[in-house]
């Protein structure tokens, strides 16, 4: 079966123009009709939404000015780009209001735009503890140093010799940009590029005992502040990135082995298959 030729939209066409990823067009493929179309069967293909890529692209100024600055800013990278357990609270929706205006006297009423507003874009990620709470001593350091400390009421960055010379929130917030891919991990389906980013709280850090219940292992939900650009330029800037990223060669199956030999410890005990083997070929009868 031949697919049919005007599937997908062309990107110099009306509401696809300087979107990158592919989309189907949708004067093809409905099939909620009369009866179905099965010669279009093709561009009827849901969008399945895929995970978010998460890249760091400014630290905090701040950190350059504390203590081992390189720790801190590769910390929160990792922190953001391979430590969450989800990333929510991405939003690009518009929203319309409307102003109601009386038709006649049966209750039929007129509805003319009057604003629209884009959604509020709240970032939330989801971290699950490490051995010895380093995310929430990460997040406690940052927000002390940077922001305030809840005694003083000032960031403890200006305790230090080397000292800001103001304190813009340029010194305290990160940036960051949010990548949806194309199931082929080579497009751009949306972005979210966000400024001002700075942790609302470290997480809930609390003690407790009980000997009937077993052990916790804590999970943060952090929220995060922001500024949020939404649209083709962040796209283009996000394929830039995507671009950088190629998965050629990439097969997780193909890696090595984690381990690539047999500790000497095992190999010193007596007894193992590969003795067994060992021990009955130079028992066996030779004819």
């Amino acid at each position: 079966m031949t697919r049919l030729t005007d599937a997908i939209l062309q990107t110099s066409t009306s509401y696809a123009q300087g979107h990158g990823a592919p989309m189907v067009d949708l004067q093809y493929g409905g099939q909620m009709g009369y009866a179905p179309d099965l010669a279009e069967w093709v561009s009827n293909q849901a969008y399945v939404r895929r995970n978010l890529i998460c890249l760091l692209v400014e630290a905090p100024k701040g950190f350059s000015l504390l203590p081992n600055p390189e720790s801190w800013i590769a910390t929160l990278r990792a922190l953001v780009e391979l430590h969450p357990l989800s990333i929510d609270g991405l939003n690009a929706g518009l929203e319309v209001e409307f102003a109601s205006n009386p038709v006649g006297g049966g209750g039929q009423q007129q509805e003319d735009f009057t604003d629209v507003k884009e959604t509020q874009s709240k970032p939330v990620f989801r971290w699950g503890e490490k051995y010895g709470m380093p995310i929430a001593t990460f997040f406690r350091g940052w927000i002390t140093n940077l922001m305030m400390d809840p005694n003083t009421k000032f960031a403890n960055v200006a305790t230090l010799a080397n000292k800001p010379t103001d304190m813009l929130s340029d010194q305290s917030a990160a940036t960051m940009i949010f990548i949806e891919p194309d199931p082929t991990h080579t497009k751009v389906v949306k972005s979210w590029l966000i400024t001002n980013m700075m942790p609302q709280g470290t997480g809930e850090i609390t003690g407790r005992r009980d000997l009937t219940q077993a052990n916790e292992t804590p999970t943060y939900d952090i929220s995060f502040t922001g500024i949020a650009q939404y649209g083709i330029g962040v796209d283009q800037f996000a394929q830039q990135l995507l671009d950088g990223i190629s998965l050629t060669g990439a097969n997780p199956q193909l890696r090595p082995a984690f381990v690539d030999a047999i500790t000497a410890d095992i190999l010193a005990a007596k007894k193992g298959y590969s003795n067994e083997v060992q021990a009955l070929a130079s028992a066996s009868i030779k004819v």
